[in-house]
């Protein structure tokens, strides 16, 4: 009994959302897990997910724990930064080409990028509930846009954003042109930058 004391405290104190790798790390085997379900202290939410009883639901970290090979980006990017009033309908995310997104939820819209650059201006962001997941940054979500016309963002929404980025310098000039260069698309920004700068 006093094991399960010591790991009921260890569950109390974790960020609430809890996967397989917590459980390993902590020692903690099946059959205490299936102990603190029917305790109703954690409820499985999915294959390798589960959820304190005492939390709210996550989507956008739940989604990052199943997944960890992917980053959110555009419209969803644009909202954890606080760069967009709207909260977004689908959840967009960017993933290496060959990414298996069969299994991801109806709701997610799936962009793609080579592997190399998956993680390229990814930062780590705080999501409405307080969860942290990795996310594009101000530059990475620019270059996107410039780059991609079928990007699911608005045209007047992606024109209010480039303006702002621009207009405002809310971004690094110098790291936006070297994320170009490696996504391809150095001479649309430079055309771009010309018009605003």
């Amino acid at each position: 009994m006093e094991k399960y004391k010591k790991i009921k405290k260890i569950v109390a104190n974790s960020i609430g959302i809890i996967n397989n790798k917590f459980f390993k790390e902590n020692n903690i085997s099946n059959y205490y897990i299936n102990k603190l379900i029917s305790d109703k202290l954690i409820e499985r939410h999915s294959r390798g997910i589960y959820i304190r009883n005492d939390i709210i639901e996550d989507e956008f970290y739940i989604l990052q724990q199943k997944n960890n090979k992917l980053v959110f980006s555009y419209n969803t990017a644009m909202y954890f930064l606080g760069e967009t009033e709207r909260t977004p309908e689908l959840i967009d995310i960017t993933t290496y080409k060959g990414f298996n997104v069969h299994r991801l939820a109806k709701n997610v819209k799936a962009h793609y990028t080579n592997k190399e650059n998956l993680y390229l201006g990814a930062i780590k962001v705080k999501t409405p509930n307080g969860f942290e997941v990795i996310s594009y940054n101000l530059e990475r979500i620019l270059c996107d846009l410039i780059k991609n016309k079928q990007t699911g963002v608005d045209k007047e929404q992606t024109n209010k954003f480039i303006k702002e980025m621009l207009l405002k310098n809310k971004i690094d000039s110098k790291l936006a042109i070297e994320y170009s260069k490696k996504l391809k698309c150095e001479n649309k920004l430079r055309s771009i930058m010309e018009v605003f700068i």
